[in-house]
Formats: structure tokens, sequence, C-alpha cells
């Protein structure tokens, strides 16, 4: 009988360390699903902070874009108008002045390339202003953005008080 109880009791060390075995296993599983949702929780939430964070960015910067828009009142209430008002200023060598009647983001840009002008190249670039003046444009769709053309394409962009600006030339 001895023989017998010390079979019994291998046979229970045995399951118990299979059953530890297998728990510890389980367990390590558990722990790591359980981590891995979590990291992935979390990073999910991060991610949604983040898109929360440059929507509010998003919406500050075109709130303040628009308060910009709606103070500055350089240009015409019509494309033909703004164009008039630019090349006066042009003609007169206030290229100052020109790049104001121009959206914000290409002012910078149009008082370089003045600099960059002579004056035999600025006379033509009147030139072809003028020519573009007597030209037939054409309204977009939404009746906010206007566009010559013949010879030189001219974009223009309706600002929210009303004053149309030149997009590009």
């Amino acid at each position: 009988m001895a023989d017998n109880d010390l079979g019994n009791a291998s046979g229970r060390n045995y399951r118990k360390f299979l059953l530890g075995f297998f728990g510890i296993l389980i367990g390590v599983f558990i722990i790591y699903v359980v981590g891995f949702w979590l990291v992935q929780w979390y990073s999910l939430w991060q991610g949604q902070r983040r898109v929360n964070e440059l929507a509010q960015q998003m919406e500050r910067s075109a709130r303040e874009s628009h308060e910009r828009a709606m103070q500055d009142a350089y240009g015409g209430k019509t494309p033909q108008e703004t164009l008039q008002m630019y090349i006066d200023a042009v003609e007169r060598g206030d290229y100052e002045l020109a790049s104001k009647y121009f959206i914000e983001e290409e002012r910078e840009g149009e008082i370089n390339k003045f600099k960059k002008s002579t004056q035999e190249q600025i006379k033509r670039y009147i030139f072809s202003l003028k020519t573009a003046q007597s030209s037939e444009g054409s309204f977009s769709e939404d009746k906010s953005g206007y566009a010559i053309t013949r010879p030189i394409l001219i974009d223009f962009k309706k600002y929210p008080n009303g004053i149309w600006k030149i997009v590009e030339i």
C-alpha cells in the first residue's frame, strides 16, 4: 500500500503541476490580452484627443482667418474694380499697396515678384493686365469666385465682407 500511496502522490503532484502550469499559461495569456486591449484603448483615446485638439486649432485658425478677411478693406466691390485698383497701384510703383489687393497668403510673393522685375517687364505686365481688363470673365457657380482667362489668367475671390481679392495672376 505504501507503493500505491507513493504512485497516487506522484500522480497528484503531476496533476497539480499541470494545473499550475496551464493556470500560469492562461494567466499570462489573459494578462497579454488585457494589456493589448488597454494599449489599444489608450492609443485610441490619445488619437481621439489629438484629433479633437487639431479640430479646435483648425476651427480657431478658420475663425481668425475669417476675422482678418472681414477687416481687410483693400479691394473693390467687383473683380473689375479690384483689378483697376491693382493696376493703378502698379503704375504708380506702389507695390506694397498693389500686394494688398491679393489674398493674404500671396502678398509677400507679389512684392518679391516686383522686386525681381525690371521696369520693362513691369510695363509689359501692365499692358497684359489692361488687355485682360477688357476681356470677358466668368463667375464660379456659387458666385464667390471670378476668373479672367485671356490674355493671362487672373483669378479672384470674394471675401466675406464683400470685397474682391486677387488670388493669382
